[in-house]
């Protein structure tokens, strides 16, 4: 059995209008609803992921992170990837998803 790495979220708010998560762990099937569960207080209009901290990500913690995209996009808010492992610049390009998030240049 695979050892597996709890999913943390920590949240922060720089400032009136940004919200920044820090994702550490697994985010994986078992625990992508713990981040589809995050709710947001209206008025935000940046949304900052900090995924450096992420060990691993599986095709339920990519729609979870597709389903934040969407989330930031109808509270009329921008998502911007601010940090990211190699391995996971690599995995959003082959998936496509480095043309829907706006990543930090490698």
């Amino acid at each position: 059995m695979l050892d597996k790495t709890p999913l943390h979220v920590e949240v922060a708010t720089p400032d009136a209008t940004t919200i920044r998560l820090a994702l550490s762990g697994d985010l994986d099937f078992g625990s992508a609803a713990q981040l589809s569960a995050l709710t947001f207080a209206p008025g935000y209009r940046r949304l900052d992921l900090d995924l450096s901290g992420l060990a691993f990500i599986d095709s339920s913690g990519l729609a979870a992170l597709v389903r934040l995209h969407r989330e930031a996009a109808g509270a009329d808010a921008d998502l911007h990837v601010v940090a990211l492992t190699p391995y996971l610049r690599n995995l959003m390009r082959m998936t496509a998803l480095d043309r829907l998030f706006s990543l930090p240049p490698a």
